[in-house]
């Protein structure tokens, strides 16, 4: 008579525990918050404006139909005259608005029209009129940064009238307008022609002692349709400067490359030069920057190193520019306009005295005990700051042909 079961069973029982256990966590495994898609509203954009009655907020949202989706809903942008979307049943978004005294109220006010249970976890972006912006931001992030459904990824744009006109218009040709704003602020900041701001980002610089917000600016233009008809679309381009959570001002196109340039975003994007009677477009491959702060002398100074390389992208003028002396005088001509970038933006940030650079942040790593006098007075050792640039700028190639296709007989 065995006392003791013999390994083999042992084994048995391991392999009969094990299997009961997986057949355990396959059958009761699921999701158990699960919601079906006809009980909740999904919010895909936010625009947010202030309204005549003191203190309260307009909210204006774009509600995905996924009826509409499936079905095809077609180029929800197209509007006549310049027209906004509207309940159509061939829309992919419905707009709702509502008002409240705060973010919050207004979105649960919001819940009477939707009808079912408002879903953030989809939304892209959120959109701030630029009045109420120049009035203070942080009342409107602050909802987004402690619920817990919106994602940290939202983008956040600044509109240049109202906010809720962007949403009522399409940007792109993606049948969910506020998906298609989206991809817009990441196209144009890989062109640098906007910064990419998302919640967390604006939630870092707002909680920063030096480091300024900056977020892309969006306006509404018209285009003409190829059936003719005018179409308002949303454009995205510039930059919005923030001082503390309040915007003091904008950066044009050329002044938002220079801010990219500094903080070593630039991936892509076009120069222009005026050269040998014609324009010439230089596409920017590879950019790199550094920048390195020094005390001399109590005198605060940035060095911005740039490395820059290029290709001809295109020419207007009909002479030969692969020929060295030409390269040369094209790279010269790059390198300044890089400059004028840079310096346009330096200048304008410390016309707002707006480090929107995060030069405080790199002097507070290298010279920690020095920073703790800096950091007091920052706002106004920041315009007084001495700006080196030291631009090495290449030209390595000129596409798949080395002279214009057209000579001058």
């Amino acid at each position: 008579m065995r006392l003791f079961p013999t390994t083999e069973k042992k084994n048995k029982k391991l392999c009969l525990l094990l299997m009961s256990l997986l057949i355990i966590v396959v059958l009761f495994s699921g999701c158990w918050d699960w919601m079906e898609l006809n009980d909740i509203t999904i919010i895909s954009g936010i625009g947010l404006d202030e309204t005549e009655e003191q203190g309260k907020i307009r909210l204006t949202v774009q509600v995905i139909r996924p009826a509409a989706l499936s079905g095809g809903g077609g180029d929800t942008g197209g509007t006549k005259g310049g027209g906004g979307l509207g309940g159509d049943e061939t829309q992919a978004v419905r707009l709702l608005t509502t008002t409240g005294e705060t973010v919050f109220q207004a979105i649960r006010n919001l819940g009477t029209q939707a009808s079912h249970r408002l879903f953030l976890s989809h939304t892209h972006v959120v959109v701030i009129s630029r009045e109420a912006a120049e009035k203070g931001i942080y009342r409107f992030i602050d909802f987004f940064a402690r619920d817990t459904e919106p994602r940290p990824n939202i983008r956040v744009l600044i509109a240049e009238r109202e906010a809720g006109e962007i949403m009522r218009h399409a940007s792109g040709v993606e049948s969910i307008p506020a998906l298609g704003l989206y991809r817009a602020v990441q196209t144009a900041a890989l062109n640098a022609l906007a910064p990419d701001i998302t919640l967390q980002d604006a939630k870092i610089r707002l909680a920063s002692e030096t480091t300024e917000l900056v977020a892309p600016l969006t306006k509404l233009y018209v285009e003409e349709g190829i059936d003719g008809e005018k179409k308002t679309r949303v454009d995205v381009a510039g930059t919005a400067v923030f001082r503390g959570d309040k915007m003091v001002g904008t950066l044009n196109k050329k002044e938002t490359r220079g801010l990219h340039w500094i903080l070593d975003k630039v991936k892509t994007g076009i120069i222009v030069i005026e050269h040998a009677g014609g324009k010439q477009s230089l596409e920017i491959v590879k950019a790199e920057s550094k920048i390195t702060p020094e005390i001399r002398d109590n005198e605060l100074v940035v060095k911005i190193k740039l490395d820059v390389n290029t290709i001809l992208g295109d020419q207007q003028c009909v002479k030969i520019l692969t020929e060295p002396d030409e390269i040369a005088l094209l790279e010269e001509k790059q390198t300044a306009e890089i400059r004028t970038e840079i310096t346009g933006a330096i200048k304008k940030a410390q016309e707002l005295k707006a480090d929107i650079f995060g030069f405080g942040d790199e002097f507070h790593r290298k010279y920690p005990e020095q920073w703790k006098k800096l950091e007091q007075h920052w706002v106004e050792l920041f315009p007084g700051i001495k700006i080196e640039l030291e631009i090495k700028s290449d030209i390595k190639g000129t596409g798949a042909i080395r002279e214009p296709v057209y000579r001058l007989r």
